[in-house]
């Protein structure tokens, strides 16, 4: 079925053995001198290994004053000529081919990258960084034209088997394409044609200094996302452009370079299938790409020649091979968390890319799953992710693993996660650990509540506690009355409540997504907190997303307020010092957090051997728990 997407295409000159594209993104494993790290050559190599048939370096700076971030990976310079080549030649050894994706930041330079002037097409610098910009003039403008073209040598010289030229997501080549940015007078601005005249003549420089062998392709913004910007139809002409300039594929992508999980899967597939209706070369597609079929849809119907999988690589490198293999449901799916991916300074050592599900991504070298010198008899309490993450591990490494869980199926709160509207990629993610651990060994036993007479039966040589938390229920007057109800049972559905006035207290990301799902079934719903913000410790585009889809549901905000009692019909609370009532509620819902849930460790009272990992230790995020499960099961 999926033999589409293993068949072997020409870009140019260059034969491919797949479809499957790994597209540029920050991984965060270039040093303060611009250059890429040991880290960075085995976090490219396993998606090489992964099977990939093309692979794009993160953007590379062609020129100083273009760098968008104080670690960004340069190639302005023939310093940097040697490490890309070790990357080359560490993609080529592990089966794959790669480009150099070349990038200018112009008026979106990093803060604190370089002491020299930002250059853009214009003067007007972008809202959200409000910089001085300098507009080039037309011999400056042929000045960074040329810049693309010596780095485009440089990486030719280093063994790259093409470039792709990063005309997209803002940055300067895309300020001079986009009918938003643009506002010149001269031969570079004005028409959809003059606007795209700089990159195509970057793209006949680099033919001329290259060869005819030598594969350009460029990434295009396709629909630029607001109201000013390019539209699609924008992008259909300019790539016809590009390949009469002489461009060899074409790769688009959307003005928001990276979507959460409140945007569909699929959902650039239209715009891309415009592009390649438009012009006869190559077409890559990318726009949350992250399951088998939708992969071989979009092949199908013809919206696209290759396919690129941006975060889905980052969760799963070996996505290619598991497809090829038939093993659909050992892969990884990328849900659209942001949750690792977009921001590397995390709560765990080092520093780069990774994943929340999948924790060994951006750790490839560093972290293995060895083989145990003396296997044992581990029980595990508790099928959530950090329990189920834990297990197929450690049943990998040869130890013999038992999973109880008390409910009759596994996920615990992260299934409850899924819940939400957006969120049901969530949900597979538990499917995948339990593949896992049946694969390997790990036996799960569902409808048992674990206690010390059982394990102490068992004999288990090692105990781990994975048993999550439970709500928090402060003692507050009245928070025991008949229509206070928890988040969680309102999210199991275990309680039903529609067309009502509904009083959410806190306003956490747990509250604020029950506010969202009461919302859909026609209550009229108000969070309030002590807090001044919702969900602040989300990640900031899903939150951005959530915070539209709140106000798209009329739900209120009452900030500032503590909770002193509750009503029979809301609830007394102080404000700016004063003592305020909320009333006129049906139901209130408290979503006041979790704590761990520490009865069975209380009742193990000491016994040795026993760890505790995930909400069970502290109540946290999904990603610390299947981090600290990870890390457990490698060290045990």
């Amino acid at each position: 079925m999926y033999e589409p997407l293993f068949q072997p295409m020409k870009i140019g000159s260059l034969e491919l053995k797949n479809r499957l594209v790994m597209p540029a993104m920050n991984s965060h494993y270039a040093d303060a001198g611009h250059h890429f790290t040991g880290q960075a050559l085995n976090y490219y190599g396993e998606r090489a290994l992964g099977g990939f048939g093309l692979l794009i370096t993160e953007f590379l700076c062609v020129s100083e004053e273009g760098l968008a971030y104080p670690m960004q990976a340069g190639i302005y310079d023939d310093r940097f000529i040697p490490t890309l080549s070790s990357l080359a030649e560490r993609i080529h050894q592990n089966g794959g081919r790669i480009f150099a994706q070349l990038h200018h930041a112009g008026r979106m330079q990093g803060k604190g990258s370089t002491s020299l002037m930002a250059v853009g097409a214009g003067s007007i610098p972008d809202k959200a960084n409000p910089i001085p910009v300098h507009e080039l003039g037309e011999e400056e403008v042929a000045e960074v034209e040329q810049r693309f073209v010596e780095a485009a040598v440089r990486a030719q010289k280093a063994g790259f088997d093409g470039v792709e030229i990063h005309g997209a997501h803002g940055y300067l080549l895309a300020q001079f394409l986009s009918r938003g940015v643009n506002k010149r007078a001269d031969k570079y601005g004005g028409s959809v044609t003059a606007r795209a005249r700089i990159v195509c003549e970057i793209i006949q420089g680099i033919r001329k200094a290259c060869g005819a062998d030598f594969p350009i392709g460029v990434r295009i913004s396709g629909d630029e996302g607001y109201e000013s910007g390019n539209r699609i139809q924008d992008a259909v002409v300019q790539s016809m452009l590009f390949e009469a300039a002489g461009a060899d594929v074409i790769h688009v992508s959307h003005g928001i370079p990276i979507h959460s999980y409140h945007t569909p899967s699929g959902f650039n597939i239209s715009n891309v299938r415009q592009v390649r209706e438009a012009v006869s070369i190559p077409v890559i597609g990318v726009g949350r790409m992250n399951d088998p079929g939708l992969i071989l849809g979009a092949l199908k119907v013809g919206a696209m020649d290759f396919v690129a999988l941006g975060r889905e690589s980052v969760c799963d490198p070996h996505l290619p091979e598991k497809i090829r293999e038939g093993r659909l449901e050992e892969i990884f799916t990328c849900t659209g968390c942001m949750q690792r991916c977009l921001y590397p300074d995390s709560f765990e050592e080092g520093f780069g890319i990774s994943c929340m599900i999948n924790p060994f991504s951006g750790r490839e070298g560093v972290w293995e799953i060895r083989k145990a010198e003396n296997p044992k008899r581990i029980g595990i309490v508790g099928a959530g992710p950090a329990g189920l993450e834990a297990a197929w591990i450690l049943a990998k490494r040869g130890h013999k693993v038992t999973v109880y869980e008390k409910e009759a199926q596994a996920g615990g709160q992260y299934r409850l996660a899924a819940v939400p509207p957006m969120k049901q990629e969530l949900a597979g993610t538990i499917s995948t650990y339990r593949t896992l651990c049946e694969k390997y060994g790990a036996r799960i036993c569902y409808g048992v509540t674990a206690d010390r007479k059982l394990l102490e039966e068992e004999g288990f040589d090692e105990i781990i506690l994975a048993s999550g938390a439970v709500p928090l229920v402060p003692e507050i007057e009245g928070i025991h009355g008949e229509n206070v109800y928890l988040a969680n049972d309102v999210l199991r559905f275990q309680v039903q409540i529609r067309d009502q006035a509904v009083l959410v207290l806190g306003a956490g990301l747990v509250g604020a997504e029950t506010a969202e799902v009461l919302a859909g079934y026609g209550n009229r719903v108000t969070l309030a907190d002590m807090l001044d913000t919702i969900a602040p410790q989300a990640p900031a585009r899903p939150r951005e997303n959530l915070l539209a889809r709140l106000d798209q549901g009329k739900v209120s905000f009452q900030s500032g307020c503590r909770v002193l009692r509750i009503l029979p019909d809301g609830v007394l609370c102080e404000k700016d010092g004063a003592a305020v009532e909320l009333k006129g509620f049906d139901a209130i819902v408290l979503a006041f957090g979790s704590r761990p849930d520490t009865r069975l460790y209380e009742e193990l009272g000491g016994w040795p051997n026993v760890r505790r990992i995930g909400d069970s230790m502290e109540a946290a995020d999904g990603k610390k728990a299947v981090y600290e499960a990870a890390k457990m099961a490698i060290e045990l």
